[in-house]
């Protein structure tokens, strides 16, 4: 009888460990190494930054944000600036222009919470379990049941340059900056709209060639708007834990409107053409292409509306999305944009062409 209570809790343990996940912030400890220095007076060699750069999570974050060598050489100054104590005079300049000195603004930011940074790493690091606990319950608002899945084959990093989040390939990234304020904020919800990428529902769609750009700007917007009901309502200009470009609620909203009917002008043009649209061509008005403009406008009607879970039964659905967004507009008083007759026909049309091949779990 032991034996078998032995074997019991044995297996109850092993399953607990096969489910941990935990939180890389190695990187973190070498980045105050490296600002330890500088605060004391010393250089950053470019070997040395050279160095840390090359580390994996660096990379692959960074190949997603479009920068080049000039950029890093362009960062290695900037630390030098912030934290030497000889160059302060040239960072309070720089500090009082923030928008012409971008770098120099965001990583005195850095250094001017570094020491909160370092509270919320070990906060978060002690007891990952409970604070994965808390990103599943966010993602879980934007998913249905199906979806209410864990994946313990996720890698969580945290890298301490730059100020945004990244999911691919069973690897969330996260930058300190963009983490540390987020959970601040409200612990838990940035990271559950990163999991939420993970977790949603994806449809094999096979569009033919003429209608591919089409759905992928519809996937695009489904799969950044569905994510945005996670965490964009707390990224509002209220926020005031948050630093001023990180509430990006009202700039994906106000941007929206002016791409809307310039989405809507393509997908009818597209409905009459046999040549393809570019992909980009869909979102013009917008340097945010991967689909939160117009995304969280559409997201945040469709739950004003009550609709958010109609929309979640059928979450993986692109053109689905948008038949929703379009009864929620219609019903809001408020007058948002409604597509066109001729836009929803040809979404509808794309939806019988290519959804009713995709078997819904």
């Amino acid at each position: 009888m032991k034996r078998i209570i032995f074997i019991f809790w044995l297996i109850v343990i092993q399953s607990a460990a096969l489910f941990a996940q935990s939180i890389d912030a190695s990187l973190c400890d070498r980045y105050f190494e490296i600002t330890d220095k500088l605060r004391k007076g010393d250089s950053l060699s470019r070997d040395t930054w050279n160095t840390f750069l090359q580390d994996k999570s660096i990379q692959t974050y960074m190949a997603d944000q479009g920068v080049d060598q000039s950029y890093y050489e362009a960062y290695r100054k900037n630390m030098q600036i912030v934290y030497m104590p000889q160059k302060d005079a040239i960072l309070q300049r720089r500090l009082k222009d923030s928008l012409n000195y971008w770098l120099t603004y965001t990583i005195y930011q850095y250094k001017k919470h570094e020491d909160g940074m370092k509270a919320y790493l070990q906060k978060i690091t002690a007891d990952p379990q409970a604070y994965f606990n808390v990103l599943y319950k966010y993602a879980y608002t934007a998913l249905p049941k199906r979806a209410h899945i864990k994946l313990p084959q996720y890698i969580f990093t945290i890298i301490p340059i730059h100020n945004d989040a990244h999911a691919q390939n069973n690897w969330i990234i996260y930058t300190l900056m963009c983490a540390y304020f987020n959970d601040s904020n409200k612990l838990g919800a940035l990271g559950g709209h990163e999991l939420h990428h993970a977790l949603q529902p994806v449809p094999d769609l096979k569009p033919d060639h003429r209608d591919e750009s089409a759905t992928r700007v519809m996937y695009a917007i489904l799969n950044e708007g569905s994510a945005d009901m996670v965490d964009k309502k707390y990224m509002t200009d209220t926020a005031k834990t948050l630093l001023p470009f990180q509430r990006y609620f009202e700039e994906f909203y106000n941007e929206a409107k002016p791409v809307m009917p310039h989405l809507d002008s393509m997908l009818q043009l597209n409905a009459k053409m046999d040549t393809v649209i570019k992909f980009r061509n869909y979102l013009k008005g917008t340097a945010y292409t991967s689909g939160h403009v117009p995304g969280t406008y559409m997201a945040y009607y469709i739950e004003k509306n009550g609709l958010k879970g109609k929309l979640l039964k059928r979450i993986e659905d692109p053109y689905y999305f948008f038949m929703v967004y379009n009864e929620a507009a219609k019903k809001d008083k408020s007058k948002p944009y409604v597509f066109s007759k001729e836009a929803m026909d040809y979404i509808e049309l794309l939806h019988k062409k290519y959804m009713q091949q995709v078997k819904h779990t």
